[in-house]
Parts: C-alpha cells; sequence; structure tokens
C-alpha cells in the first residue's frame, strides 16, 4: 500500500502539526506558514490554503464538496443537510441579502449618519470611549434597523449580551462552569430569537406597501408565498445581526486607529467630507463621491479584515491542488495572510489607501486576493452594508470631531473571537479652532469637557 500524498507542513508529513506555536501566536504562525506553499498541512486534520485559486475552489465548492460545521453558537452543525431543506434555506437567505444590500438605492431613508451622529454626541459628552463596546453598541442599532425597522426593541441590548455570552473564556473552565455557560449562551439565543420573531410579526401586521422596505419584509414576503418558515426568518435575521455588528464594529476600531497613525490621511478624509457634503449628514447615496473614505475603509479590511481564518469541512472525497483530501478533514482560509501576499500587493503590510485608486486596470487583483467577509455560496451577507456603514459613519465622525487613541493606551491583537484592537480607547473631542457649521443632528457643544490628546 503506498503512502498517502500529503502537502508540506511544519511538522512534515509524519508528525503533527505545532499546533502549540498556533496557539502562542496565532497570526504569526499564519503568515510564516507561507513559506511551505499555497497549501500546507498543519496536522491530519487541518489544512491551510494560502493563495486565491485554491480559496475560490474551497469557498465556491461550499454546500456540496465542503460545508460550515459550526453554526452562530459554535455547536456543530449536520453538514449534510437534505439538498431541499438547505436549498429553502439559501433562497431565503438570499432574501436577506437583497434586502441588506438595497442600501444604497434608499439613500433619502437612511438614518446611518444620523444614528452615527447620535452615538458619537454621547460619546463627546463623555470624552473617552472603550472602542469596541462604543462601536458594537452602534453598529447593532445600525444593523437592527436595517433588518428590523426603526423599532428595534431589546435587540441592539440582547446583542451585546450574546455578544458577552459567546466570548471564550480566557483559561479553561471547570465542566460544571462549562455547563452553566452553555446554559446562559442559549437561554440569551433564546430571548434575542423570541425578540426578532415578535418584531417580525409586528412589522408584518403593520407594514405599508408604500413605505421603505427593510430585510424583514422580504422575509415576510417569503412566509406568505410558503418559501420560508417563521422559525427559519428569525434565524436568518439573528445571524445576520450578529455578524455584521460585530466585523462592522471591529473593522471601524481598526479604521479610527489607523487615521490616528496617519493624521494625514485623516485630514483628507475630513476635507472630502467638507467639500462633498457642506455641512449635511451624509446618506448611502453619498457614498460615490466619498473615494477617499472608501479607498481607507477598503484598506482597513484588507489590513485587518474581522474574519481572520474561516473553515470548511470536506463533506466528500475531493482533491486540492492536487492533494487528496477526505471526508471530516477542515481546510482554512486566512484573508489576514491572502490579503498581505506580496504577490499580490506592493508593500503589503503599509496603510495605503491609494492603491485602491490608482490601480490600474491592466493589472487586476485576483478575485479572492481581497475577502474580508468570505466568499462563495456563504459569504457574509452584511458585506455591502458594512462597508456602506463604514463609510458613512467614518465621513459623519471625522467631520464633526476629532478622534484619536487615548494616551498611555497600547491596543494589542485579539483573535479571540474576530480580530479586534483589544484594549483600545478612544478619545472624542471638537476639532481645534473648528468655527465651521456642524451637519444637522450634531450639537455644537458638550456640557461635559473631554479630555483632549496632546
Amino acid at each position: 500500500m503506498g503512502l498517502l500524498r500529503v502537502p508540506p507542513g511544519p511538522g512534515g508529513a509524519g508528525r503533527h502539526g505545532d499546533r502549540r506555536a498556533f496557539e502562542r501566536d496565532q497570526l504569526g504562525f499564519l503568515l510564516h506558514q507561507r513559506q511551505y506553499g499555497d497549501l500546507v498541512r498543519v496536522d491530519d486534520g487541518l489544512y491551510l490554503a494560502n493563495s486565491p485559486v485554491l480559496a475560490e475552489e474551497v469557498f465556491k465548492h461550499t454546500n456540496t464538496t465542503y460545508a460550515i460545521s459550526r453554526d452562530l453558537l459554535g455547536e456543530e452543525t449536520d453538514g449534510g443537510r437534505a439538498s431541499e431543506d438547505l436549498a429553502r434555506w439559501m433562497r431565503a437567505r438570499g432574501l436577506a441579502g437583497r434586502g441588506l444590500n438595497r442600501t444604497s438605492m434608499r439613500a433619502a431613508e437612511d438614518r446611518l449618519a444620523a444614528t452615527a451622529a447620535r452615538h458619537s454626541q454621547a460619546w463627546r459628552a463623555r470624552g473617552t470611549v472603550e472602542a469596541i463596546p462604543a462601536l458594537e453598541d452602534l453598529t447593532a442599532h445600525l444593523i437592527a434597523e436595517f433588518c428590523l425597522g426603526p423599532e428595534t426593541g431589546r435587540v441592539p441590548a440582547l446583542l451585546a449580551r450574546l455578544q458577552d455570552a459567546l466570548l471564550p473564556p480566557v483559561l479553561p473552565l471547570p465542566a460544571r462552569c462549562r455547563v452553566l455557560r452553555g446554559r446562559r449562551l442559549h437561554r440569551v439565543n433564546r430571548d434575542l430569537a423570541a425578540e426578532v420573531s415578535r418584531l417580525i410579526d409586528q412589522r408584518r401586521a403593520t407594514h405599508r406597501d408604500d413605505s421603505p422596505q427593510v430585510v424583514a419584509d422580504l422575509l415576510n414576503t417569503a412566509r406568505d408565498e410558503g418559501a420560508i418558515t417563521r422559525q427559519g426568518a428569525t434565524s436568518i435575521i439573528v445571524a445576520n445581526l450578529f455578524a455584521a455588528h460585530e466585523t462592522t464594529a471591529a473593522a471601524l476600531a481598526w479604521l479610527f486607529l489607523l487615521l490616528d497613525r496617519n493624521p494625514r490621511i485623516r485630514r483628507q478624509v475630513r476635507d472630502e467630507a467638507d467639500r462633498e457634503l457642506a455641512g449635511r449628514l451624509p446618506t448611502a447615496a453619498d457614498v460615490p463621491r466619498l473615494a477617499v473614505t472608501e479607498s481607507v475603509v477598503k484598506e482597513t479590511l484588507r489590513l485587518y479584515p474581522p474574519l481572520w481564518l474561516i473553515e470548511r469541512t470536506v463533506e466528500e472525497p475531493t482533491e486540492l491542488a492536487g492533494f487528496p483530501l477526505r471526508p471530516g478533514q477542515r481546510v482554512a482560509v486566512s484573508p489576514f495572510v491572502l490579503q498581505r501576499d506580496p504577490r499580490h500587493y506592493h508593500e503589503p503590510d503599509a496603510f495605503r489607501p491609494d492603491r485602491w485608486t490608482g490601480r490600474s486596470p491592466a493589472d487586476p487583483l485576483p478575485k479572492y486576493a481581497f475577502m474580508p467577509f468570505g466568499g462563495g455560496p456563504r459569504t457574509c451577507l452584511g458585506t455591502h452594508f458594512a462597508t456602506v456603514a463604514m463609510t458613512v459613519t467614518t465621513a459623519t465622525l471625522t467631520s464633526s470631531y476629532q478622534i484619536n487613541r487615548t494616551p498611555g493606551t497600547t491596543p494589542v491583537f485579539s483573535t479571540r473571537t474576530i480580530l479586534q484592537p483589544h484594549k483600545l480607547a478612544l478619545d472624542i473631542t471638537d476639532h481645534p479652532h473648528d468655527l465651521r457649521p456642524r451637519p444637522a443632528g450634531t450639537p455644537a457643544s458638550s456640557a461635559t469637557p473631554a479630555r483632549r490628546a496632546p
């Protein structure tokens, strides 16, 4: 019997991969694996795909050759779901995606900037905020309004509770604590699902045909047509509420940290908002004119993709890069690694937003060389929402306030869930010597003085 062909890796063909090295420095470990090639064997159960071509092969065949094996709560799912159920679920998911991608078509009804202005007013009054909690609160309200309409009930608060319950412990928990944590997780998830279900039903009863549609309206139509159940509509909205608010908040935190480190680019973003908006709050329709801001968003997502590692489980025997894979093995793709590949990006570790405005059409970027929200049929539905929300929020906040990293704080990489700048605090102050009129809805001053960065 011949030896099974396997790709190279840190442990070689006959040993387990270096999992301890991965746990010590996950991002550094993944970057180091590029030396072994485009497909790397970490151990017998896990391979890494390090090229856009292999990433596309894996993601394009999700739901067939490859499957997602864990759900929102981190529990194992049935990757072999019946094809009819899967097709119905994917159709409903597509409806939700269409709802999330209509933001640019509803400029007159946008509440993105108004919500961002309202939150930033509270931050200015406090002077200093912890970046991740503050931005998660903002994005929870943004995505909840887009999915459910102006009436969001307890959804933002329940999202915060679910976020806290899902955060993995720093140290292993005793068995009894793991059971209690699991019960709490399921209780919060149940409460969130019940609240979303209530709001979907309320929207169904009160929505008028002449008012703007939100995601819940599209799913209610699908329910009326028998394409999805009430439970299915609820589960899709819950998943997207959680995923979109968490990833968008993390990306915004990285963006403000990068602008703090690059004051020249921050000034360009502010000047663009002054020029294009002339003192009013932006809408999604303004995004195409905010080219500098949009390039800053894209470059932030390239350097610090919230989904830093995405896994798929092999469902049926297949080959990847000429190497055989068997059911149960996993293939991981790291957007963090792909988007820092010197084969596709000049100065890949540098923050250069102009790379997105100056790239020649004769030098196209491979499709999966930029994939901050995944790809294929299970790509994150909130991709368009996240980029529009980030652009509008950045223009709103930078035109109204000076946002600096709080002196004495040193953010560090956190990969416990998504990629976040842990321990990042931000000072929110008025622009020095700023006598310009503020956008409507933004207060001229705050009653509470803010602590300024030197």
